[in-house]
C-alpha cells in the first residue's frame, strides 16, 4: 500500500476516555496520520478551530454525542477556515442501525469508522480526507470563478455602453485587464473550467437593453461629460452592468 507523503492531522471528540485512547494508539500504527488531539466535548472541538491557524484534515465524533449535537457541531466546525476541507467521520460501534447511519450521513458526515479500529479502515479515512479536501476546494474554485465570469459580462455590457455614449472608457478597460490577467494565473485544470462557465454564461447572457432610448451628452462641456460618465458607471455597477441600462 503506497502511503501518502501528507501527514493527516485530527480531532478526536469522545466523552469517554477510555474510547479515545484506543483510537488515538490506533492512528499511531497508521504513518499518514500526523498530530492527533483528543476532547471530550464539541464546544473545546470547535473552541480549538475557531482561531483558523491550527490545521485539521479529520475530526473523529463518537456516537456518544447526541445526534442533533453532532450535527450543529458539523455545521458550525465547517463554518471555520480550518473545518471548511476537513472530512468528518463518525465513530459507530459494531451493529449501528441504518436509521442512526443514514442521520449521520444526512447530518453532513463524510464517512464512518466502526469499532473496533481495523488499521487498514484508518488508511481508507486518509483517503478519504484526501478527496473531501479536493472536491471542496475545486467546489469553492468553481464558485469564485463563476463570480468572475459573472462580472466580466457585466464589464462587457458597461464597456458597450460607455463605448455607445462616446465616454471615457479607460477605467472600464483596466478593470477587465486586471480581470484578464488574474486568468492568466489560472492552472491549466481551472483554465478549462474558466472556458466551460464563460461560453455557457456568455450565451445564456440576456442582451442588454436597446440603449438608443436613453438621451446622451452632445455637448461640449468636460465637467459635465465626466459627472455624466461617473453617474452612468456608477449605476450600470448597481444594476450588475449586465440585462440592463441606467433609465
Amino acid at each position: 500500500m503506497a502511503v501518502n507523503p501528507h501527514k493527516f492531522d485530527a480531532i478526536l471528540v469522545d466523552p469517554d476516555l477510555n474510547s479515545r485512547m484506543r483510537l488515538k494508539q490506533a492512528t499511531t500504527a497508521v504513518p499518514a496520520f500526523g498530530t492527533v488531539q483528543q476532547t471530550s466535548t464539541t464546544n473545546e472541538a470547535l473552541s480549538r478551530m475557531g482561531g483558523g491557524g491550527e490545521k485539521c484534515d479529520v475530526i473523529f465524533i463518537s456516537y456518544r454525542i447526541d445526534q442533533g449535537e453532532i450535527t450543529n457541531f458539523i455545521k458550525k466546525a465547517k463554518e471555520t477556515k480550518s473545518g471548511q476541507d476537513t472530512a468528518y467521520v463518525l465513530v459507530l460501534k459494531n451493529g449501528a442501525d441504518g436509521a442512526s447511519i443514514a442521520q449521520n450521513v444526512i447530518g453532513g458526515a463524510d464517512g464512518m469508522l466502526f469499532e473496533p479500529y481495523s488499521v487498514d479502515y484508518l488508511y481508507e479515512i486518509t483517503n478519504l480526507a484526501s478527496r473531501v479536501k479536493k472536491e471542496r476546494s475545486t467546489a469553492r474554485e468553481k464558485a469564485a470563478i463563476s463570480m468572475l465570469v459573472q462580472d466580466l459580462i457585466a464589464q462587457v455590457d458597461q464597456l458597450a455602453y460607455l463605448k455607445s455614449c462616446s465616454m471615457d472608457t479607460s477605467r472600464a478597460f483596466k478593470k477587465m485587464r486586471d480581470s484578464s490577467n488574474f486568468i492568466q494565473t489560472l492552472s491549466p485544470e481551472s483554465l478549462q473550467v474558466y472556458y466551460e462557465l464563460a461560453v455557457n454564461a456568455f450565451e445564456a447572457a440576456p442582451l442588454p437593453t436597446d440603449i438608443s432610448k436613453y438621451k446622451k451628452y452632445g455637448g461640449v462641456s468636460d465637467r459635465i461629460k465626466k459627472r455624466m460618465e461617473k453617474k452612468v458607471v456608477a449605476e450600470l455597477e448597481k444594476k450588475g452592468g449586465s440585462g440592463g441600462t441606467p433609465s
